[in-house]
């Protein structure tokens, strides 16, 4: 019995190592995408700065104006593509570091089951051998 409580034991030892690892993915899309959100502020700040200005331009100055525009519009697709599938990644990763956990917590619970079935087990043996002594002697 004793080899059950230990295979549990490290597999709970095991589980929580993975429990580990995909908190830290988790963190770090989280960091991730926290990052990507502040730079699409950032450049849908620029993008209104741009547009705002009022001054007479000139054509090369307008076609500058309107190549910028294009291609912050361009990073902005781009990141929110990149922002839907890390909030879709989080959602999965979340739902790995939830079953995992799961996973954790059946088997320190199984730890637990077998180590006590083993507690019962010895103490049934001490019982057991303990009165046989005793009516040994009482025979002398």
């Amino acid at each position: 019995m004793g080899k059950q409580v230990k295979i549990f034991d490290l597999l709970t030892k095991k589980q929580s190592l993975t429990v580990f690892k995909s908190q830290k993915k988790k963190n770090q899309l989280a960091d991730e995408l926290h990052q990507l959100i502040s730079y699409k502020t950032q450049l849908i700040e620029i993008l209104k700065s741009i547009s705002t200005t009022n001054t007479k331009k000139t054509v090369s100055e307008v076609k500058s104006e309107n190549w910028y525009n294009l291609k912050i519009q361009d990073e902005l697709i781009a990141i929110n593509n990149k922002i839907d599938f890390l909030s879709i990644e989080l959602k999965n990763q979340n739902i790995q570091v939830a079953l995992a956990a799961d996973k954790q917590k059946k088997y320190e619970e199984k730890k637990s089951h077998y180590a006590r079935i083993e507690s019962i087990e010895k103490e049934n043996k001490r019982e057991s051998t303990v009165p046989s002594v005793i009516s040994i002697r009482s025979k002398f």
